[in-house]
């Protein structure tokens, strides 16, 4: 019993020690080129009305359920939403058509605000949008083993939203052409 007690003590300082050493930065970003006018592609994205069209939350948790602030769109939009994954919420703190939109993000259960959005960059009649999602990740130790994984496990759903989203813009944008 003394054997087993020691191991798994050198186990828990190894875990310990190796955790102050990681990383707690996460900087998770996918992008997508889409044939849309930029002015589509911001009406998506600064309205959170519209988010209901290309997120991709709502079909990894179907029990969300999400609650609009007072604004809906621009600078000062916020929502909130609750589901059986959590819940969190966000409040866009930037937006123009010319950059993109910023919003903080932060999750029940977690002390950390996220910088969070999506910048434009606009080539030869095609906008290029990338989405993103950086901050640090908190208790020190078991955050920074987590921000190791954040990219793995938040870049298929920033890829999946983004393919919505250009999917949605793109069909806008023929529409009114």
């Amino acid at each position: 019993m003394k054997t087993f007690l020691k191991i798994l003590a050198i186990i828990a300082g190894l875990f310990v020690l190796v955790g102050l050493f990681l990383p707690n930065q996460i900087d998770v970003r996918r992008s997508v080129v889409i044939d849309a006018p930029v002015a589509e592609i911001h009406q998506q994205l600064h309205n959170l009305d519209n988010w209901p069209n290309w997120s991709p939350w709502a079909e990894l948790d179907p029990t969300i359920k999400t609650t609009i602030g007072d604004l809906s769109s621009g600078k000062g939009a916020s929502q909130s939403w609750v589901g059986n994954s959590g819940g969190g919420n966000l409040t866009i703190t930037e937006s123009s058509l010319g950059k993109g939109v910023i919003y903080d993000l932060s999750f029940d259960g977690d002390s950390s605000v996220y910088k969070s959005g999506f910048s434009y960059q606009e080539k030869d009649g095609k906008v290029s949008v990338t989405w993103f999602m950086t901050g640090e990740m908190q208790p020190i130790i078991i955050g920074n083993y987590f921000a190791l994984l954040m990219d793995s496990l938040v870049g298929d759903s920033f890829v999946g939203g983004l393919n919505k989203l250009k999917a949605v813009a793109e069909k806008e944008a023929s529409q009114t052409n």
